[in-house]
Parts: structure tokens; sequence; C-alpha cells
């Protein structure tokens, strides 16, 4: 018995030291002048590279992180550089970009900045081209921006590019020999944190209206019942009765309208209010489905932050000749669609997507174009009986009052074609029974 609890305590113990990553700056735009400008590493160097909040949601105040990695595009970086790196690392309210100047670099020196030194290494990478840094102490983060600083003795030439995230502003310096010369890039290098610790642990969380308003970097157990819409492109998209969520990165999929098994655990994020979770754990489908819940919603306007991860679909889009880059909706607000390849040839489509978010724009992720169809349905014949009565009547004020809509055709209930079902189609309804003409 003693035997197994200790092993069951090394257990937990191994568990709880489990380390986590995340990944700031996620992209497919090499810089080639930071972490380590390779064209001049014969030369002592000096560089910056600032990470602005938004880039670092996955990060709660009091992490300790204790490894940084990098992800160089040209696999030069696997026969090293030589010489040694220095990467300390600096807590900073918000980021300080510097300025272009009059001959496309830019102006101002490194920023003097307290850091706090974590690793000396020789630069390396592995074969899939990562350069992981092992901190010899881990560095706590305190929340907002976060600098990393490299400073190099001088090594061996080798040309070096590394993945980053193009920012539009310059985040990047370097400074070299050579009379002090300077680059500055607006390309701001992939870099993942490991750490231990940081975020709160939240069991019991019953919906997703629940797990979206948890603070950055929770972790969370999920009891409620999650329906899923979609799977695209990595990710899970879900429905409950409050609202909706992304699960991001699983390899996993599922079919439309299976409920989730309660009891799946993962992170909450966010980047500019568009939450998303992360290292998800313990999925799997329960037996139960929900068609309804499933169901892409039509979208007709209204776009705001409560609709992020919604599976939907816009109504009879015409697609000419050129590709669309926005749709008007029904409400006269339009959105902004995310690519404009593989789109279909010209007519009359109902367009099936997800809402997503691109910095403070609401975007329209296109997942499936289906041609449309003219509906055949008789107009204000609610009850399918094909004609139109006061029974009609009964059936469309039923529905308005239970919203149970089984047994009754809601596209024929729009009786004034507002694209809607209120109380104004009962009117509408009855003056057509009264005079044998519809108003409009």
């Amino acid at each position: 018995m003693k035997k197994l609890f200790t092993l069951i305590a090394v257990a937990a113990m191994a568990f709880a030291a489990q380390a986590t990553e995340w990944t700031a700056a996620d992209g497919t735009a090499t810089g080639e002048y930071a972490p380590v400008y390779g064209y001049n590493f014969e030369t002592d160097q000096h560089n910056q590279m600032q990470y602005p909040a938004t880039e670092l949601t996955g990060l709660a105040a009091g992490t300790e992180i204790t490894a940084l990695k990098f992800y160089t595009s040209t696999i030069d970086l696997v026969n090293q550089l030589g010489g040694t790196v220095t990467i300390s690392l600096a807590n900073m309210d918000e980021v300080t970009p510097w300025a272009p100047d009059a001959w496309g670099g830019i102006s101002g020196s490194l920023l003097d900045v307290a850091v706090t030194a974590v690793a000396t290494v020789a630069p390396a990478a592995d074969a899939d081209g990562v350069w992981t840094i092992t901190f010899n102490a881990p560095f706590t983060y305190t929340g907002g921006a976060l600098l990393v600083d490299v400073q190099s003795v001088a090594g061996d030439y080798q040309s070096t590019a590394f993945y980053g995230k193009e920012m539009g502003s310059y985040l990047v310096m370097s400074t070299y020999g050579y009379a002090g010369s300077t680059k500055g890039d607006t390309k701001l290098p992939k870099a993942t944190f490991v750490y231990e610790g940081g975020g709160s642990q939240v069991d019991g969380v019953a919906n997703l209206s629940e797990a979206n308003a948890l603070e950055d970097a929770a972790e969370f157990a999920f009891n409620g019942d999650a329906v899923v819409t979609i799977c695209w492109k990595g990710s899970v998209y879900l429905r409950d009765e409050t609202g909706y969520g992304q699960i991001a990165d699983f390899d996993g999929t599922f079919e439309n309208g299976q409920v989730l098994t309660q009891g799946w655990n993962a992170t909450k994020t966010s980047d500019n209010g568009w939450v998303k979770f992360i290292d998800a754990a313990g999925l799997s489908a329960s037996g139960e489905t929900n068609a309804e819940l499933a169901a892409a919603q039509k979208l007709t306007g209204g776009v705001d932050e409560s609709m992020l991860n919604a599976y939907v679909y816009v109504e009879k889009v015409n697609k000419g000749f050129f590709p669309i880059r926005s749709i008007t909706l029904p409400d006269g607000t339009s959105i902004q669609l995310t690519g404009t390849g593989n789109q279909p040839a010209t007519g009359d489509y109902n367009i099936y997507g997800i809402i997503w978010k691109s910095g403070d724009a609401f975007v329209f992720e296109p997942v499936a174009w289906e041609k449309y169809v003219e509906p055949t349905f008789l107009r204000g014949d609610v009850n399918n009986s094909n004609d139109v009565t006061i029974a009609d009547v009964t059936a469309l004020i039923d529905y308005l009052l239970s919203g149970d809509a089984t047994s009754i055709n809601v596209a024929a209930a729009d009786c004034n074609l507002s694209q809607d079902v209120t109380i104004s189609d009962v009117t509408a309804l009855i003056d057509y029974l009264l005079s044998g003409s519809w108003e409009n």
C-alpha cells in the first residue's frame, strides 16, 4: 500500500511539472535580422524583439517561463553559427515600436530597459529548424508586453532566416559591428514560450458563456452539453443554448451535431475579444446528437462579439465575374470575406461559414458555397395545406406563442416579406384573406 501511495505521488508530481507552451507571432513570413542576423554573425550583435500583449494572451501574469523556441526557415542553423548568444527577457507595460527613417531603415536606438539574462548558448537548431533555448532559471512574466534581448559574441557567417508574423510596425532592431550598423524589421519572429504555472484552474464550467467569460490562461473542466456545429481547419466549433466556442489546434474530427462527452478540459485564451480554447484533452462524442443547435444560422446582420465562432449562412449572394470580397447583409451592414480564392462560377449562392475576427473587424470565413434554389411554397400557407385559409392564421399565432416550428413552413409564414416572422405577419395574412391580394 505504501508503494502504491508513492507511485501515485510521483505521478502527481510528474503531472504537475508538465510544461505548457504558448506560441506568439505564429506566421509564415520570414525575416533575417532576429533573433540573430546570420549574414553578419561574424560581428558582435545586440538585437531586440518586442512582443505585444496581444500576442501573449495565453500567458497569465505570474507565469514562469522556462524555455524559448525560435523557428528557422533555412536549416542553415543546424550547422551552427559558432559563437554564443545571451538571451535576456524584460517585462514591459507596452511595446514602443521604432520609427522608420528616410532611407527605408529605422531610426533610434535599442531600448534602455533592465533585462534579466536567462541563458547563454550556442545557436543551433534541430533537423526541423527549431532552436530551443532552455533557461538557467525561470523568468516570471508579469503581464503586458515582453522584450526578448539577444547579445552575441562573434561567430561565423551563415545566411539564416526565421519564420514569424508581419506586424505592420517595427518591433525588431538588430545592431551589429561595422560602425554600429542597424537593421529593423516589421516581421516579428515566431516564438514559443514554454512555461509552468500561471493561470487559474476552474472546475465545473457549465456552459460556453461561462467558458468564454473566464480570464485568459484559465484552465477549466467543461461539464455542460456542447454541440459540434462544424470541424474546420483544425478547429472544432461548438454551440449550446448560451453561445458559441472554438476548440483550436485539434487533430481529430467529429460529425456535425454530435454532443461532446462532459468533463473535457481546455485552457481559455483570447485575441482582441476572439476566444479560443487550447490544449484540449478528454474530447469524445457522447453518443447524443442535437441537429437543431448544430444547424447553420441564417445571418441577416447585427454581427458582434457574441457571434464569434458561430456557424452561419448568408442567403442568395450573387457571385459575379470577379471574386467577392465582402457581403452586404439584409440589414444593410457588410462583412468582409477571408480570402478570395476558390470561389465558384457566377450565380446565386448560399454561403456557409464561420464568424471570425481580424484585428478589430468581424470577418466571414467561407466553408461551403451552395447553389441557391428559389424556394417553392405558397405564401401564407403556414400549415402546408396547399391553400391559404383562416387555419393558417391560427397556425401562425400558435408558432409565435410557442416558438415550435415543427409542423409549419417558416418561409411561407413571412407574409410581409420582411425576412423575419413577427406579429406583423399575422396582420398581413388577415389583410390578404379579407382583400384577396398581398400589399407587397
